[in-house]
This record gives C-alpha cells, structure tokens and sequence, in this order.
C-alpha cells in the first residue's frame, strides 16, 4: 500500500451525522449534527470548516447553534451562490411536539454571507437560517430527514435536489428544482415507496433532464425527470437471492458515475464482508443494468457505513461527451476504516468501459467511533500542458483533492489525497484534437494481480516438469546431461535402462522368416543387410549387426549350419544374447521359435543362422 496520506483532524462539541464540500468554494467544509432535542447539554449545530490550511489544520470559521428543543443536523447538501451568498440546504426536524402535530417542517434553507442577518458568528463568515418546510407528507411522528443529495452545479442551469425519508412508515422520496440564480426552490414531485431508501442519488442528463436513482435493501430502481413530470419507478437491478432470504447481500449505498454507469456498495448478509459493484444502465429499450466491474474489500471490512466519489474529469456540461478519466472511491468501513480506491472510465472503439477497481490506500481507525458521512472536495481545473512539458506525468505542482469524514466522536478529518498530470498517448480518437492533460492519483494503486498468479504458477509447474523430464534423460544417459544432476542422484537411479523389447522399428525372426518363401528342400539364412551408407551404430558392442536380411540358404555361399540342437550349450547362450540385443528374441518366447532355424558357425565377427523351411 501507498505511504500515509496527510491529514488533519478538529474536535467540535457535538457529535457529527453529516458534511458536504461547497463545489464553488473546495476549502469550505459545511458539518452538521447535534445531540437532538432535550440532550443534557449536548448541542446541535451546523458548522463552517475553512480546510485551505489542511493538512496543517482545520478552523473554524462559523457556527451556527439550533434550538435544544428539535433534533440534530441529519443531512447536508450545498446548493447554488447567490451574489456573495452560498445556499445550504439540511435536514432538521422539528420538535417532538410539531412532529406529533404533523407539522414536521424538516427541510431547513440557510445562507452562508458575509452580512447575513441573525446569525452565530465566530469569524468573518456568517450563517443562518432562512427558511424552514414540510415536503414529506407522512404523519408518522418518527419521520425523519435521512438523505438529500444535489445535482452537480453547471453554469446556467438549474439543479435537481432529492430528499427521502428515514423511520417512516410512509416512505417517501421528494424532488425539488434548484434554480442557478439562487432563487428560491421549488417543487418537482414526490414518490412514494414501498420500501424506506437505503441511499439516493440524482444525475443531469440534458438541459433540463435528469435522472434519480435510488436502492432498498435489495433493488436498484430509476426515475426520469423533465418537463413533462416525473416517471414511475424502473426497477433495473436486483441482488441475486441464491442461498436463501437470511443470506441475502443488501445495498448500503449508491452514487452515479455518469449518466451510464453507477456505483455502488453491497453489504453481505450476518456481516460477512463487502462487495463493490459497478454497474451499466440500461438503454431506454433495454430492461435491465448489467454489472460492470466487481470488487471486494479486504475482510476486516465486514460492512460499510458510506460511500464517496469523485469524477477527476468531469463534464463542463450535461450534454459533453465524457472522455477517458479516473474516478476515486472511498468507503467507510464499521471498523472506522476508509478504503481508497481508483477506477478507470475509457473509450475503446467507441464503447465506455469500466476497468482496474483497484485500491491504493486504506485509513485504519479514522476516527474513535464510527463515520458517519463521507465527501469529496471539487476536482481542481483541468490541467493545461506546457509546449515545454515533455513528461506531464511527472512535472506537476502540488495539487489534491481532499476527502472529508465525520464522526459520532464529534471528529471531522480531512485527508488531502496527491493529484498529478496525465496524459495517455495511447488512446488518441481524433488526430485532429491535441492529446488532452487530465489529473489521476498520483499514488500507485494495486492492481488485480490475480492474473499474473496464475500466469506465474503455470510458468513454474512447466518449469518443474522440463527439470524432472531432464533429470530423468541425464540419469538414464538418453541424452547430453545440461543439469549435472548425476554428481548428486543416488547410483541406483543411474543405473541405465535396457531394452527387453524388440527395438522399434524392428522385425522379429516370424516376421523375417514370412518375407521368404522357400521351396520345401530349401533353407533359409538370416544375414546382415549389407548398406554402405548405415549407420555405425547400428552395430551393437560385439560388432553384431542390428539389421538383418532372411534369404535362401546356399550352402557354398553361406557355408555349413547347425540346428538350434546340435549347438552347444555355450554357443546357445551366445545367438540368444545376440538375438536379444537385436529385439528378435525376448525374454518369454518359446524356444521352439529357434529350434525351427540351423545356425552358421560363431567364428568371425558376425555369425549367420540358417532356418528350415517349415
């Protein structure tokens, strides 16, 4: 794994449920939490964090304290700027009193000025609250605003915020427009849900199109939104249910990486572990995502508690096309653990695909107790290379992107993730477009090296099996020894094979004796083949010959013959060695066979036998 990422850490007062970055402002960290209504002391607050100073140190910059009588901060989102203003918007519920009234007014706008009105103020930054509702129209008093997410900001457009409920026996989800001028909010339209949300998440799609996405426990369902209204609920992905409902993974979380792909974390069932997936949308004909990329985490992880990413690219515009980029991921484990990882996005023959999950850093204990909300900062601009760049990878100045999380401990860290320059020159689509710089992390992320397990073990076993094949040919002197391993094998594995088989390629005397046809007063000799051009080899270490020819016995040319009989026991054990050695006889056959053949006299280098016609 990478070194240590720099990080610095600020304790509040109060324990934190929720932080978003400002995307117009990458130094300012907005946390939100509180002990609820009627907690002994323990406050609920909504807090600026100025982290320019980061790794160093975090200041706070601004705080504003909400009434002991209604619950803590539970959600955060920061919405457009105003002139000098930024938009907050947060989830707070009001006292238990109007909540059992049914008049729960959940959704809390606030700004962050300089001038602002009634406000807290710790330095030159103000905020307060400017307006207060009831979007959910559940009357359960137990309701609650668990997740509000916003669009990411595009000059000129309007924004699409989602919120959803918590607690509820009602589950309800409620969409509302967030105008570019910092205008006030309005309704886009509430659905209602058979199951609570476990995580949301709202892309834009065009000028004024977006999409919601959101998952229960088991199930991915999308939402179109435009002009004409809002669309029913598409179900696109369900978790596979092969071993039975109390072994089914769920979904804890979910966020869009584009308008085609989306990512998200899956807790396996009795906490057994955690799964990444990352998934294709389907196509408006198309019924259902198909999965894209896989990942688990290590097993100390054995749920998660968050998700955060961050395009390093990203679009100028709903409509551009996105190009090659990298994504960086981080979960927040049960164990205060936040895993990094990065993910690749490419273009091959016009075909987007996501490749190299990969993790290339992981922060053990965090926090003391458990995360409670994790953000990225916005992406830096785009890089632009220099006519005298050679190595844009490498000449970069200090640049990150910074990763905020908060806990129940009342701790907020924000750990500054390295950037560097990138340029693929591998991947050029239009040579009529210069290659384009983009940022990646700039720490080596592990890849899936799975692959080269494999190839290295296949390397190695038929490696293994060429030096045993060696050994074996060196010890039975088949071949020129390369290993040596002779000097160090017992005698008893050298000890060379013999043949006690016919010699392939060879002929045993019925098969010579067949290639005559002799007339029934004659005989038949058996000589060497006489080949000017063999092989010395072919005669063995008597100077016998390995070759032999059957033919009709003349007696002046191939002189007198004995039969098998008539030899003496010595001269016996002679020709049956010979025949041996040659394959034309084996151990195991009758010696009937060489009772039916004379033989010529041994002197000589090489005798002749002489077989009776049968």
């Amino acid at each position: 794994m990478a070194k240590s990422i720099p990080s610095a850490t600020i304790t509040l007062s109060y324990p934190l449920w929720a932080c978003d970055f400002d995307p117009h402002h990458a130094n300012q960290l907005i946390v939100g939490g509180g002990g609820g209504p009627g907690r002994n002391g323990v406050s609920n607050k909504l807090t600026i964090l100025d982290v320019s100073n980061a790794p160093n140190e975090l200041t706070n910059t601004a705080e504003l304290e909400l009434s002991a009588e209604e619950d803590n901060v539970t959600s955060v989102a920061v919405g457009p700027r105003r002139n000098k203003s930024t938009i907050v918007y947060a989830g707070v519920n009001g006292s238990p009193e109007d909540a059992k009234r049914g008049n729960n007014q959940h959704f809390r706008v606030l700004g962050i000025d300089p001038s602002s009105g009634k406000a807290s103020k710790t330095s030159g930054v103000r905020i307060a609250e400017t307006s207060r509702h009831a979007l959910f129209t559940s009357t359960d008093p137990n309701t609650y605003q668990r997740i509000l997410r916003v669009t990411q900001p595009y000059t000129g457009l309007h924004q699409l915020g989602a919120l959803a409920t918590g607690l509820s026996k009602d589950s309800q989800i409620v969409l509302f427009d967030v105008p570019p001028s910092g205008a006030a909010w309005k309704p886009r339209g509430l659905l209602d849900t058979p199951d609570e949300a476990m995580d949301l998440d709202v892309v834009q799609t065009g000028p004024d199109t977006y999409q919601l996405a959101y998952c229960d426990k088991h199930d991915i369902f999308t939402v179109e939104v435009s002009q004409d209204g809002v669309t029913d609920p598409k179900l696109v992905y369900s978790l596979p249910n092969d071993e039975g409902p109390t072994s089914r993974p769920s979904f804890r979380s979910i966020r869009y990486l584009n308008s085609d792909f989306i990512f998200a974390v899956v807790n396996d069932a009795n906490r057994k572990g955690v799964v990444l997936h990352g998934y294709r949308l389907p196509k408006p004909e198309q019924e259902s995502a198909r999965l894209a990329v896989v990942k688990r985490l290590p097993k100390s992880v054995t749920q998660s508690t968050g998700l955060a990413v961050r395009n390093l690219s990203p679009t100028g515009s709903p409509t551009e096309a996105q190009g090659d980029s990298q994504y960086v991921v981080a979960v927040a484990g049960n164990d205060s653990s936040i895993s990094l990882l990065t993910l690749d996005y490419k273009i091959i023959s016009n075909v987007d695909l996501l490749a190299n999950l990969a993790p290339f850093h992981t922060v053990k204990s965090a926090h003391p107790a458990g995360i409670t909300g994790l953000t990225f900062s916005s992406v830096p601009p785009a890089p632009k290379r220099s006519k005298s760049e050679s190595d844009v990878s490498t000449r970069s100045e200090d640049v990150s992107i910074k990763l905020a999380s908060v806990s129940m401990a009342n701790t907020a860290v924000v750990h500054s993730i390295p950037l560097k320059k990138f340029m693929d020159r591998s991947t050029s689509r239009d040579t009529a477009t210069p290659e384009q710089v983009r940022y990646v992390v700039a720490l080596k992320s592990e890849r899936d090296t799975l692959g080269w397990r494999l190839l290295f073990a296949t390397i190695l076993m038929f490696t293994f099996v060429i030096c045993i094949g060696l050994t074996i040919i060196e010890a039975k002197g088949w071949g020129e020894p390369l290993l040596g391993t002779n000097r160090i094998l017992p005698a008893s594995w050298t000890v060379p094979l013999t043949n006690k088989g016919p010699v392939i390629g060879s002929q045993t005397l019925g098969d010579l004796l067949t290639g005559v046809q002799p007339e029934a007063h004659e005989k038949v000799i058996i000589r060497q083949q006489h080949d000017h051009h063999a092989d010395l080899a072919a005669v063995d270490v008597h100077g016998l010959p390995v070759a032999w020819k059957a033919e009709i016995h003349d007696a002046e040319t191939h002189g007198p013959a004995k039969s098998w009989d008539e030899l003496d026991e010595k001269d016996q054990h002679v020709w049956r060695e010979r025949l041996q050695k040659t394959g034309h006889w084996v151990e195991g056959m009758s010696e009937t066979v060489l009772k039916g053949i004379v033989f010529g006299e041994i002197g000589g280098a090489i005798g002749a036998m002489v077989g009776e016609a049968l």
